[in-house]
């Protein structure tokens, strides 16, 4: 792996080896010239200070893009014998969340093969299945409880739909059939 200079890694940070000269001190990384050399090490001690710095200790779990693209419609010539243009702007937004295990959880250590970790996986399916599944077949749901009847007796006569008596339509309430 290439070791990079102080003043080379500015270049590819488009920030002034002054500036990072500073920013690497503050960081704990003793570097005195722009000639120095930087490791990993280096670099990394330095995202962990500006991230600090920043306010984020923590890794982002989100990462979000944002795409726009302009394309142009040509509509054909109206009456006039004009072409129209049209600009069109797409703009897309897309966000990307990490999913790691739950914070609580502790890592999953790796099994020695993907066997192993298939036939576990298949045992814990078939128990879940077990689970789902009534415990006696033999025994018959329960039937829906009967619906009571109505406290109070209905003014209207019986419909062969009950379900629309509470409308009304226009031709009742003109003659005042409908409730009042």
């Amino acid at each position: 792996m290439a070791q990079t200079s102080v003043a080379q890694f500015a270049g590819e940070l488009k920030v002034p080896p002054s500036q990072l000269l500073e920013q690497l001190r503050a960081a704990g990384v003793h570097k005195q010239v722009a000639e120095d050399v930087l490791s990993e090490q280096d670099k990394t001690r330095l995202l962990e200070y500006l991230r600090k710095s920043h306010g984020s200790s923590e890794p982002k779990n989100k990462i979000t893009l944002t795409r726009k693209q302009t394309s142009e419609i040509i509509k054909k010539s109206d009456a006039s014998g004009k072409a129209r243009t049209i600009q069109v702007e797409v703009k897309k937004k897309r966000i990307f969340v990490k999913r790691d295990a739950e914070p609580g959880a502790p890592p999953e250590a790796p099994g020695p093969s993907g066997v192993a970790v298939d036939t576990r996986e298949a045992e814990l399916r078939d128990e879940e299945q077990r689970r789902q599944q009534p415990a006696s077949p033999a025994r018959p749901s329960p039937a829906p409880p009967a619906r009571p009847a109505p406290s109070r007796p209905s003014s209207r006569p019986a419909t062969k739909h009950r379900r629309y008596e509470h409308c009304e339509l226009p031709a009742q309430r003109r003659r005042g059939q409908g409730p009042a």
